[in-house]
């Protein structure tokens, strides 16, 4: 099991972030030695997951959920943000790396994300990288911006962990994603509606 000190999050919070980070979620840090910030963004049809996730971790941020205008586009994102703390330094350290000498980071899955994984990770990963694909019945995670290494180590977590078959499919380029199957749909409903925000239900198919 993965370290565990008083500058990680209590395992509610902790979980939710790893699963946020595992998809949109991004950790924003100045330098090597500065603190760190959580940020991430929310198409404008996510306002009630939106809203959800700045809940969540309101005693961490000034300014809850803000409207963000999409440059050159008459539109707008719902945005989250919260305060640079030491907390977040942790999460900084696991999922990224230092590309060169000047710490240009690359967003990584963590080494030991078997650790790490449980349903509340895969539901919130679900929640902002899923999709459901009504014509195969079948869950997609668009897992593109990682390598096939990593993305296989995240299938491999995932069939290990909660005894679901995860396939690693090539989508284009030298991107890759990963697939749970229809035969799969109703253990992986059964392992993550209770963590579910209830708009975000149709991403497994489930229609409000």
């Amino acid at each position: 099991m993965e370290n565990r000190n008083v500058n990680i999050f209590p395992d509610n919070i902790h979980y939710i972030l790893i699963g946020l980070m595992l998809g949109d979620g991004y950790i924003y840090k100045t330098s090597p030695t500065s603190n760190s910030r959580f940020e991430m963004s929310f198409g404008k049809d996510r306002e009630l997951f939106a809203n959800w996730i700045g809940n969540l971790f309101k005693d961490y941020s000034n300014t809850g959920i803000t409207l963000t205008p999409i440059k050159n586009k008459n539109t707008f994102n719902f945005r989250f943000k919260t305060k640079t703390l030491p907390i977040f330094n942790y999460y900084h350290n696991i999922f990224y790396e230092a590309r060169n000498e000047s710490w240009k980071y690359k967003k990584i899955i963590p080494h030991n994300i078997l650790d790490f994984m449980n349903p509340t990770v895969l539901s919130y990963l679900i929640m902002t990288d899923g999709n459901f694909d009504k014509s195969r019945k079948r869950v997609r995670i668009y897992t593109n911006s990682y390598s096939k290494l990593e993305v296989t180590k995240l299938a491999e977590a995932i069939n290990l962990k909660l005894n679901i078959y995860v396939g690693v499919l090539h989508d284009r380029k030298d991107q890759w994603i990963l697939t749970i199957g229809a035969k799969q749909i109703n253990l992986l409903r059964e392992i993550v509606i209770p963590h579910f925000e209830p708009s975000m239900l149709y991403r497994i198919g489930i229609e409000n």
